[in-house]
Parts: C-alpha cells; sequence; structure tokens
C-alpha cells in the first residue's frame, strides 16, 4: 500500500488561510500578536514605515527544527495549554490550530522572519507566497522574533491606525505583555480598554456575576450609586448600594420553550459548560427633569465606560465579539419590552448603549464554547445558548432590582400638584400694557413665573413622553389578545345559527338510526367490542364535544358585550357567581367557593373583576391539570374605599423558580409552561394597577394564595 500526503501550492494555501480567513487587518495583525504572546514575550512592538511592517517581540524564538517542524506544518500546533513566562507569570496560550500564521499573508506580499532561540543559530525565513526559504542569521540577534512584511496590501494613514490601536486595546486582556506601536501618527503602549470603574464617575452600577457549573448556579452582585441618599425614605427596604442573589440555573430555565430538555439532560449541559464570570457597568445620561423626579445622583458622568460587552477567552478576545456586535441581544430585548422603569407593570430592559464590559471564558475549562472552523466567532450550539441566557439572567437580577427603586420612589410624582398661577401673571394677560408698568419686584416675579411655566410645560412634554412608552408595550401585548379575542368571536357568531343542530345532532343521528332499524344491531357486544367501532360510544362523546363548542360560544359572545364595559354600580356576589358557574360548567373537576357578603356593592365595569379572576382560574387550571379535584376560594370586602380581595386553591403551588420571589410570575412573559405565553399574571397585574389597587401578597408553597385590592378607577 502507497500512502500520499496532499500536496498544496503555497501561493493557494496562502489566499485561502491569510487573504481569506480574517475578516480585516486588524485581526490579522492580532494573530501575530498571539504568536508573540505565545512564545512568552514581555515586550512587542508594531512598527510602521513606508511600505514596511515589522513586528518584533522578545519571546523565546524559533530554531531550524521549530521552522520545519512546525511553522512549515499547516494545521499542526505544538503548543500546550499553558506555560510560565520569563517572570514566571501564567498564560493560557491562545493558539491551537496551526494556522494562524498565514495572516502575514493578508498584509503583505513578501515576508522576511528573523528569529533566535537560546543559544542556537539565528534563522531567516523568507516567502513571497509562491516558494520559501531557510538560511542561518549571521548577524548576532537577540533572542526572539521579527516580522519584517513589505509590499503591503493596505495602506496604513491616520485612521487605520487609530482603528488598530483602539482594536488592539479592546481585544488584549492582559497585561503580562506590553504592546507598543509605532507610527509617523502614533507611538506609545497599548492603552488597557476596560480600566478599574469608579462609581459615579465612570459608571452609575456595576454588575458582576459568576457562575459555578458545579453547583450549577449563578451568583449575582450589583454595586450602585446612582441615587440620592433622600431615595432611601421611598425605599425604606432596599439597600440602594447594593444587591447580592443567587440563582439556580436548572431550576429557572427548565420547561422554557427554547429548551426541548428534561430537567436532567439540562443539568448534564449545565455541568459541562464550565465555571466563567463577567462584569458590567451600566451608564445613562439622564435629564434634569429626570433627576429631580427619580432622584438621580449624577445627572452625566465625567468618563463613562466605553460601550459594548466584550467576550474574553483568557488573555485575548474572541473574534465577533469585540463589543461592536449586540451579541447578547440587548437591542431585541428592550424592543421586545420598551417599558420605562417606573412602569408599575412592564418588565423594563436595559439598552444596547448603556452596558458595557466583558464576559471571561476558559480554554479548557469551557471548551464547549467552540471556535467556527473561520475562526471568526463561536458555533452556536445549546452550551452556547446556555451561555447567553445564563448572562442574561444576570442582567434580569439587576433590572429587577433597579426597576423596583424607580417604582418606589415614583410614588412621590403620584401627588404632584401644578402650583396655580400668581397674580402678576394674571394680570399681564389680561392687560400686556401693564409690563412697562411693572416694579422691579413684579418684574422678578414675573420672570419667575414666566421660568417656571416653561418647566412645567417641558414636564408635561417629559410626562407625555413617559406615559406613550409605559403603555405602548401593553397596547401591543393587548392588541394580539384582542385580535385573537375577535377572530374567535367571529367564529362564534358564524356557528351561532347553528346553535340548534349543533345541541340536537346527536338525538337526530339516534332517531334516524332507530327508524332505520340499525340501532339495535349497533348496541350488540360484536359492534361495539371495539372502541373506534362503537357507535353508541363514539356519538356520546360527540355530543360532550358539541356541548363545549355551544358552551364556548355562549361565553365568547356573552363576555364581549358592549355593556361588560360599562361602569356602574355592581354587586360583586352577583358578578362572582357568574363567573363562578361559568367555569364549573366547563370545567367539572374543579370547586369554586365564593366568601363575599352578599350587601356589597361597588362602582365598576363587569369586564374588570372577569379579566382578574378568569386569568388566575385558568392559571390554576393549567398549573393542576393533573389534579382530580382542584378547590378554589375566592374571599372578598370592602376596606377603605377599596375591594380587597384573597384568592387560594389547594392546587401543587408555584414553581420552584419563584418561590423565593413569588413576584416574578407578575413579570410579562414570565412562564414555565414550553407552550405559555406568560402574560395571565400580567395582565392580572396589569388590570389591578389600572384600577387603582395593588397587589399585595403572592404565596406558592401550600397552593397558590394571591391577596390583591381593587379601585374604581376602570
Amino acid at each position: 500500500m502507497e500512502h500520499l500526503q496532499y500536496v498544496i501550492e503555497d501561493s493557494t494555501i496562502a489566499y485561502l488561510l491569510g487573504v481569506n480567513n480574517f475578516t480585516n487587518d486588524e485581526s490579522a495583525i492580532l494573530e501575530l500578536v498571539k504568536n508573540s504572546y505565545d512564545a512568552g514575550a514581555l515586550h512587542v512592538n508594531i512598527s510602521f514605515s513606508g511600505d514596511q511592517l515589522v513586528i518584533a517581540d522578545d519571546g523565546q524564538g524559533m530554531d531550524e527544527n521549530n521552522i520545519r517542524t512546525a511553522w512549515m506544518h499547516v494545521g499542526k500546533s505544538d503548543k500546550s495549554y499553558e506555560i510560565f513566562d520569563a517572570n514566571n507569570r501564567k498564560r493560557v496560550l491562545a493558539g491551537s490550530k496551526g494556522v494562524g500564521r498565514f495572516a502575514l499573508a493578508r498584509l503583505g506580499n513578501h515576508v522576511m522572519i528573523q528569529t533566535k532561540k537560546d543559544s542556537n543559530a539565528g534563522i531567516i525565513w523568507e516567502t513571497d507566497w509562491n516558494s520559501s526559504s531557510m538560511r542561518q542569521d549571521s548577524t548576532k540577534l537577540s533572542v526572539g522574533t521579527t516580522i519584517k512584511i513589505s509590499g503591503l496590501r493596505e495602506k496604513w494613514g491616520k485612521k487605520k491606525i487609530e482603528n488598530l490601536v483602539n482594536f488592539l486595546s479592546k481585544t488584549y486582556n492582559d497585561r503580562a505583555m506590553n504592546i507598543s506601536v509605532t507610527h509617523p501618527d502614533f507611538s506609545g503602549d497599548i492603552p488597557f480598554y476596560l480600566p478599574q470603574p469608579v462609581l459615579g464617575v465612570n459608571c452609575l452600577s456595576c454588575i458582576s456575576i459568576n457562575y459555578n457549573s458545579h453547583e450549577k448556579t449563578l451568583n449575582t452582585v450589583i454595586d450602585s450609586d446612582e441615587f440620592l441618599d433622600s431615595a432611601q425614605d421611598y425605599c425604606p427596604n432596599i439597600n440602594l448600594q447594593r444587591k447580592e442573589s443567587e440563582v439556580d440555573i436548572v431550576t429557572e430555565l427548565t420547561g422554557l420553550p427554547n429548551y426541548d430538555l428534561t430537567e436532567e439532560q439540562l443539568e448534564d449541559i449545565a455541568s459541562q459548560l464550565g465555571d466563567f464570570s463577567g462584569t458590567f457597568f451600566f451608564c445613562m445620561k439622564p435629564s434634569s427633569i429626570e433627576c429631580e423626579k427619580f432622584l438621580y445622583k449624577h445627572h452625566g458622568l465625567p468618563a463613562p465606560m466605553p460601550g459594548g460587552v466584550i467576550l474574553y477567552r483568557n488573555a485575548f478576545s474572541i473574534s465577533a465579539y469585540d463589543g461592536k456586535k449586540d451579541w447578547l441581544g440587548f437591542g431585541k430585548r428592550s424592543r421586545k419590552s420598551p417599558a420605562a422603569a417606573s412602569h408599575p407593570t412592564g418588565a423594563w430592559r436595559v439598552r444596547e448603549n448603556q452596558i458595557s464590559g466583558k464576559i471571561e471564558i476558559d480554554k479548557r475549562r469551557n471548551a464547549m464554547l467552540q471556535d467556527l472552523s473561520n475562526r471568526q466567532g463561536l458555533d452556536e450550539n445549546i452550551y452556547y445558548q446556555l451561555f447567553v441566557d445564563i448572562i442574561l439572567l444576570g442582567f434580569k437580577e439587576f433590572e429587577r432590582y433597579r426597576q423596583d427603586i424607580v417604582r418606589h420612589i415614583n410614588v412621590k410624582n403620584e401627588s404632584v400638584s401644578i402650583p396655580a398661577k400668581t397674580p402678576v401673571s394674571d394680570k399681564v394677560v389680561q392687560n400686556p400694557k401693564l409690563v412697562p408698568t411693572l416694579t422691579v419686584q413684579e418684574s422678578m416675579q414675573l420672570v419667575d413665573e414666566i421660568k417656571n411655566y416653561r418647566q412645567e410645560s417641558q414636564d408635561a412634554r417629559q410626562e407625555r413622553t413617559n406615559v406613550e412608552e409605559r403603555y405602548k408595550y401593553d397596547i401591543r401585548i393587548l392588541n394580539v389578545l384582542a385580535t385573537t379575542g375577535l377572530k374567535a368571536s367571529s367564529i362564534a357568531h358564524e356557528m351561532r345559527n347553528d346553535r340548534n343542530s349543533i345541541s340536537a345532532n346527536t338525538d337526530y343521528i339516534i332517531a334516524a338510526l332507530q327508524e332505520y332499524g340499525m340501532w339495535d344491531e349497533l348496541l350488540s357486544p360484536e359492534k361495539t367490542r371495539k372502541a373506534y367501532k362503537n357507535v353508541p360510544v363514539l356519538l356520546e362523546k360527540g355530543r360532550e364535544k358539541c356541548a363545549k363548542i355551544v358552551s364556548f360560544m355562549d361565553t365568547m359572545l356573552s363576555e364581549i358585550e358592549k355593556r361588560q364595559f360599562q361602569p356602574g354600580m355592581q354587586s360583586i356576589i352577583v358578578l362572582l357567581n357568574r363567573i363562578k358557574e361559568s367555569w364549573e360548567r366547563d370545567y367539572a373537576w374543579i370547586s369554586i367557593c365564593i366568601r363575599v357578603a352578599s350587601d356589597i356593592e361597588y362602582y365598576l365595569s363587569e369586564d374588570v373583576l372577569h379579566v382578574i379572576f378568569d386569568n388566575l382560574i385558568l392559571n390554576s387550571i393549567q398549573q393542576n391539570e393533573k389534579s382530580n379535584h382542584l378547590n378554589i376560594i375566592i374571599q372578598g370586602s370592602l376596606e377603605d374605599g377599596l375591594l380587597k380581595f384573597s384568592y387560594s386553591d389547594n392546587g401543587v403551588g408555584l414553581a420552584r423558580k419563584y418561590q423565593n420571589n413569588p413576584m416574578k410570575i407578575l413579570e410579562v412573559h414570565e412562564t414555565t409552561r414550553k407552550n405559555g405565553h406568560g402574560l395571565g399574571m400580567w395582565i392580572v397585574n396589569n388590570t389591578v394597577n389600572m384600577s387603582g389597587g395593588q397587589i399585595l401578597d403572592i404565596r406558592g408553597t401550600k397552593g397558590f394564595f394571591a391577596e390583591f385590592s381593587i379601585g374604581g378607577s376602570l
């Protein structure tokens, strides 16, 4: 048998693995910088002069054997996981694929490398990408490697050098090796892109996350300097400077639609993912009005952190995750949920331009996060998906924390009164000719009043914007639900004309079979032995389904009647009994007990109670579908001008992910059901808030319990 090896032309492989394999010149230079880092260099200089680029380092260099067996062997890498440099600092090596050397082809037409290893003779290697040669260097070289690239493919002007310096600053995440650039338009060391931040100077909040793959937990620590000390008066139970939390990843993510996995499978993947950490910085520039309204401490930051989240694997960032791309999907999340932080029921999400920071992973520990073959990103497999979702869980902790603070502070703004006009402005409005006759004191007073009016006008415009933001997402969701409901009601209207025939069809069929003399035969044992041929049973099941269809039509058409939305004095016990009868008619396995005084009347529209209790009951049914029987208790009373209700069932209660913070179920799209929309409890909370009431308590350890009040605002 003859063993063969591939033969590839130098120019072809240089084009494929060099020119085509790097998206830009900066990433090609980075690849050569990585080589210097892996060689243990303490210093590397990138120098531009005319049509030549020189990259020189003081690393370990190469000898003749290295050139022959490694450098000239495509796809071979003799690099281990880590080395110790001359300063005895451990470095995790960046290279592993054995193709990074072809970055040279991206940069220029001709390359000469002068290199020396230990006490060995110096080596000169040259190529024009058609042929390569090697010879000993007679000059006295220091240990290290100098790469001279001539016939540059690009012009390196001022703007391109600035891009290179910024790129290297972002992509290098270590200080074991110093990188410097020499160019007519720039000369100096590459600065550190993400310095140690100072709260109130570089950012408003710092969010640190640490994922423990053994425990499958995410620990989040938030340090903040966003709010004035006076904000504490409105948030007596919240630490405005720091919050720590721990989330069980498997509990939090099991059952979500994007994970078609069992709990055991998810545990296995979460364990294999490996430990990682991240640090993020939250920045924003509120207006002076917002500062006053929400007690923000800083109108602007002296030196805000640069934007973007960078993914580092040990010392270097991963291409395509260098902060330019919104790879964590902040933009998509905020568009999906655009509610302001002050929104009483919506879920505020950080904006893409408000977050910067870094995630740090390890080459060995996080081996499941694999490079694409073109080295321009990661394979977005199930491990990558879980990786991103874990990071976003940390951001959810921050979003809930900050929104909780803003909501508490916003209470003070709901009772702000508009000052009445003063006599001076009244006089001037009635008779503008009085202006020249005003005293100095009256003139100053008039100026103050005009300033106040301007401020009020500006506040009103801002408030209008806030209100629009507040309800924009609510309206989008409710429009979808309303459209679905209208489609269903349209079908119900169309079918209503056939109501009598739908109800009586089964009886008509039985009567016809009896008249034709076939019914008794169909009742015989030989005709009813197989279920799918048992006509009497099939007809009876059909009768049950028809009854449900008729019930559905009646429910759909009654619940969208105009009178439901007209407010008036309502008997609460009557409304609740209607809800009870409707659900018990359709679900024989549930029992609803109403405990409300018969004399309680309240001014509101019927739809308010229907929306709230229909969603609560539907939630109970969906969470307890495997139950043989479910008991629901609704208690109500009238206290201080508000209706106060408690709702409870004896079912399985809340899922584990909500046990420590039951109020999370009120957030939009929060669900544990694979096909769930996560809108039921959000609609309940929205309706309660819009009525002027509030959710007072939620518990779910022994069955489900919710306590809330309802006002008459709807």
